[in-house]
């Protein structure tokens, strides 16, 4: 039979005693300690999720910082197109409304003059109305019919179609040729300006109820 001596002190022995035998307090602190990685563990994937949100959700704000930059570019661009346009239209509508309006004059009168009338002059003299820059015209008209009626019936078109002035329309002054019959007469016109110009009366009535 073998008989084993321990020779280590006893200081030793007992703290090798301690260390194996069961401690409530030292399991806590390891149960504590566990927790408290584990914890940190769950803190440190929550930021690094989180952070990868917050990086997704900055690189979409981004995008569409962009597109709105672009949009706005775009904006920008088309607007000055319109500028340019509008400022198109005022110089066109400028010089259009420093002419006289011709051809509308013309084809008013012969919409409204009977056989038999002849139209021997028109002559265009513009007014300036003080304190304006708006430019309006007056026309004198010479011309000729076969009898008074015809007359009327021309300065009753006139009136209605809506490019004249009210009682803008004026008959100075007429005469008779002995000889042929027929009636000399002269018109006094005062135009609408341009893009003012009224509808004509028959027109207007037609749409009444």
């Amino acid at each position: 039979m073998k008989v084993k001596f321990d020779l280590r002190p006893a200081e030793y022995l007992e703290r090798e005693r301690k260390r194996h035998s069961f401690n409530p307090l030292r399991l806590l602190a390891s149960l504590l300690l566990l927790a408290f990685l584990i914890c940190c563990g769950g803190y440190i994937a929550m930021a690094f999720l989180e952070t990868r949100a917050l990086s997704d959700e900055i690189e979409g704000l981004e995008g569409r910082v962009a597109d709105l930059e672009t949009n706005q570019t775009a904006l920008t661009a088309e607007i000055n197109r319109l500028k340019a346009r509008e400022a198109q239209f005022v110089k066109t509508l400028a010089i259009m409304q420093s002419e006289p309006s011709t051809l509308e004059v013309l084809n008013s009168f012969e919409t409204c003059m009977e056989p038999g009338m002849k139209i021997d002059s028109i002559r265009f003299t513009p007014v300036t109305t003080r304190g304006s820059s708006q430019v309006s015209y007056t026309a004198a008209v010479d011309a000729t019919a076969a009898n008074e009626e015809q007359i009327i019936l021309l300065t009753d078109g006139l009136s209605s179609s809506g490019l004249f002035e009210d009682g803008g329309v004026t008959m100075p002054s007429t005469r008779r040729d002995e000889k042929t019959g027929r009636v000399a007469f002269n018109l006094s016109l005062k135009l609408r300006p341009i893009g003012q110009a009224a509808p004509p009366a028959d027109s207007a009535e037609g749409k009444e109820p």
